[in-house]
């Protein structure tokens, strides 16, 4: 009898540490990495840039630019793939541009990104992005030639900081300041015009996720 006991006993002190070391599951939406969509739109400003190609200079206005991504999160953040689309107020001087020249050209943008963690609530935003930026389909006054037409492409480094708000357990607003830098071709640049550019834009947007946690 007493052995009995003390098998009994042995048992029971076995069975709390074992029963201490059970994991806990998470439920199925909680253990994947969260997965977001984000859409903005916001107030473009452009510095003007020399275009070697057509000898021309391009004066560019401000325009409204509309941007989409789609994120993937990371214990360190987020990364994933932004396009932006502009059409943006275009005046051309020199070469072969008309007396009065208007019209307007479309911008557009594909970067990769990283995007720093969001938090329950109020938090901060930085953001970065590396990629490509294209000016193409000029519409106005001028008549292009097919190489005018031609487009040109400028690598691009994009830094954004910003702030957002939690909305419930999956959506957040984002209100984001963007510097991007271009780096156009330098072929036909007369000496001391640069490759560079840069464009300022505030805007403001949605940020949605499918799945997983903050």
């Amino acid at each position: 009898m007493p052995h009995r006991t003390l098998v009994a006993v042995l048992l029971l002190a076995l069975a709390r540490p074992a029963a201490a070391q059970i994991l806990k599951v998470p439920a199925p939406g909680d253990a994947r990495r969260p997965v977001a969509a984000a859409f903005s739109f916001g107030f473009l400003q452009t510095q003007g840039r020399y275009d070697g190609a057509s000898s021309t200079y391009w004066s560019l206005g401000e325009a409204l630019q509309y941007r989409a991504s789609l994120e993937y999160g990371l214990r360190s953040g987020a990364i994933g793939v932004s396009g932006s689309l502009a059409r943006v107020p275009l005046r051309r001087t020199g070469g072969s541009a008309v007396a009065g020249s208007s019209g307007d050209i479309g911008l557009r943008q594909l970067l990769a990104t990283f995007r720093t963690p969001e938090t329950e609530g109020a938090h901060q935003i930085l953001e970065l992005g590396l990629g490509l930026s294209q000016w193409a389909d000029y519409s106005g006054s001028d008549v292009l030639t097919e190489d005018e037409q031609a487009a040109r492409n400028a690598f691009t480094l994009h830094v954004g900081y910003g702030f957002g708000f939690t909305l419930g357990s999956r959506a957040s607003v984002i209100l984001v300041q963007d510097m991007t830098t271009l780096w156009g071709s330098g072929e036909g640049l007369p000496s001391g015009e640069s490759r560079m550019q840069r464009q300022y834009t505030t805007r403001v947007g949605l940020r949605y996720r499918f799945s997983g946690s903050r």
